[in-house]
């Protein structure tokens, strides 16, 4: 919808699909961190670099929401990565497509797309609109956010998380796309502006298929299809054939036990013979070691909190021995996939899946692109070994049991020395070794008690209520802020006290250890943007 409506603008000149976006923004800026511009393109084929972030673009109620103009002036879209290189699927760059037909149609998003899209088609059940309109509003079924009902949540995004249809609205938008751009008399985009919005604008590599204006491309059974999908206590996927002018669009909760748009061209359109893995270049098991590894997916934002999703992101692609590799997709190797080199970087997988490579100027394996299917196209990164998710959390995990270690260690010397038969290996009792032992004591604290918050609100909190999330997170992030300043004394106090012999010789081992964790503490945190700074 939301890239229907750029393209009309486009259409009128109103807007240039490779114009700089920072062109028509007048209350706030994209920062300039890379020297391409994002483009209008950009935002419509998700190759903008753009972060997503489903926690500032989230609200608590209809009441809470403001206009797109004073939301991106407060929070303008991060860049992450270089635009044009990559799809890397971005709600935050759509919406600002959003925002861009606002800032040159002199209407709202919603007025707009009432009078240039849902009216023109004979969409009467169709909005963006929180609270939904009066004669909408008890049509409404979905649960909403959390489970509540559906008046009573509101999502800030919404140019591409809010709309709420019927199938049969959706048929005319289909209709529409299908003809080029008219529905009955009515047209909405011109011929030459709707074959332009299909056509290819973005692929990793010839051949494969990439995205549209709006629109993913598919190849099931050698046709070319164009989809999307969405979900939000339901999941549905819009498919479109052009070239046969066949769509359908369908809804659906819980699970389907097949795959139906698979289902559907097997039935419509199958293929001459079933798909099957070409045989391996005779070679391959010799080089299948520059393509296994360790990957991790772009759609992980880089510059939030949201990044720590990437704990349990970790991809694998491993040698099966026999001149094949195998796709082990997260989280933590979910679905696998078998794949086998078709051209020079360039694989097909089962289930008609297509993968490729990118290599550098020396040869060296550093990305993974997948496309096919009705999966969204999606860029990897390859990494180090040591930059692997589980791996840190692995880390992190051991960082907490050191820090839970001491304030332990404290609790039984405290029961210790209340009892007649106390020994001799006591915390000694100088002005410098009881601040040194209190200032650890209170910096493993603070990182012992900082997922409480967001465990309380995990058991306890309305989960349609994105503040409350931000607030237990607010809280538990200062907790860790605090405890990585102060923890930079404790190597301090460590030096001290193996100069002046405080203690025994496995308290103070035990004692260096907990300062060398609190040391390497903040830069761990920055990494993983844990610090509120």
């Amino acid at each position: 919808m939301t890239a229907t409506a750029v393209m009309q603008l486009i259409e009128k000149g109103k807007l240039a699909a490779d114009a700089n976006v920072n062109t028509y923004l007048t209350r706030f800026q994209l920062e300039n961190n890379y020297a391409a511009p994002v483009t209008v393109a950009n935002l419509l084929t998700h190759t903008s670099g753009i972060d997503d972030s489903f926690i500032v673009g989230a609200v608590d109620r209809p009441v809470d929401l403001v206009s797109l103009g004073d939301f991106f002036t407060k929070n303008p879209p991060r860049r992450g990565r270089p635009p044009g290189e990559e799809i890397v699927y971005s709600n935050m760059g759509m919406a600002l497509a959003g925002y861009l037909v606002e800032a040159v149609s002199g209407l709202s998003f919603y007025d707009y797309v009432d009078q240039n899209v849902f009216r023109p088609l004979g969409m009467q059940h169709s909005t963006f609109r929180r609270p939904f309109p009066s004669n909408l509003a008890p049509l409404v079924a979905t649960s909403g956010v959390g489970g509540q009902p559906p008046d009573k949540t509101a999502i800030q995004l919404y140019p591409v998380e809010a709309l709420v249809t019927t199938v049969t609205d959706m048929g005319h938008f289909i209709i529409a796309h299908l003809n080029d751009g008219q529905f009955d008399d009515t047209r909405i985009l011109s011929e030459a502006s709707a074959r332009e919005m299909h056509r290819q604008h973005f692929t990793q590599r010839r051949d494969m298929p990439g995205v549209a204006y709006g629109f993913f491309e598919s190849r099931i059974n050698d046709r070319r299809a164009l989809f999307h999908t969405g979900g939000g206590g339901h999941e549905s996927l819009l498919y479109l054939l052009p070239d046969d002018q066949i769509g359908f669009y369908i809804v659906y909760s819980g699970e389907i036990e097949k795959n139906f748009a698979q289902a559907f061209m097997d039935h419509y359109y199958p293929a001459a013979r079933a798909y099957k893995l070409p045989r391996p270049p005779s070679d391959f098991a010799h080089r299948a070691n520059r393509f296994t590894g360790l990957y991790r997916p772009n759609f992980i934002a880089m510059t939030s909190i949201e990044k720590l999703v990437g704990m349990i992101a970790d991809t694998h692609v491993i040698s099966n021995g026999d001149g094949t590799l195998t796709l082990r997709l997260p989280p933590f190797g979910s679905t696998s996939l078998r794949m086998v080199e078709v051209e020079p970087l360039f694989f097909r997988a089962e289930g008609g899946f297509y993968v490729t490579f990118t290599e550098d100027g020396k040869g060296n394996i550093t990305r993974m692109a997948t496309s096919g299917s009705t999966k969204d196209p999606a860029a990897y990164d390859k990494l180090h070994w040591y930059e692997g998710g589980l791996l840190h959390a692995g880390l992190g995990f051991a960082g907490f049991l050191v820090f839970l270690s001491l304030p332990l260690v404290s609790l039984i010397g405290f029961i210790r020395r209340r009892t007649p038969q106390a020994g001799s290996d006591q915390v000694s009792a100088t002005t410098e070794s009881r601040l040194a032992w209190r200032m650890a004591t209170f910096v493993s604290l603070l990182v012992v008690m900082s997922p409480i918050p967001i465990l309380t609100w995990m058991l306890l909190g309305d989960h349609s209520r994105p503040s409350q999330f931000k607030a237990a997170f607010h809280i538990s992030s200062s907790f860790l802020l605090i405890a990585a300043l102060l923890g930079l004394t404790l190597s301090i106090f460590a030096g001290i006290a193996w100069r002046r012999g405080d203690w025994s010789v496995a308290r103070r081992i035990h004692y260096s250890v907990v300062a060398l964790t609190a040391f390497l503490m903040v830069p761990f945190l920055h990494h993983w943007n844990l610090l509120p700074i």
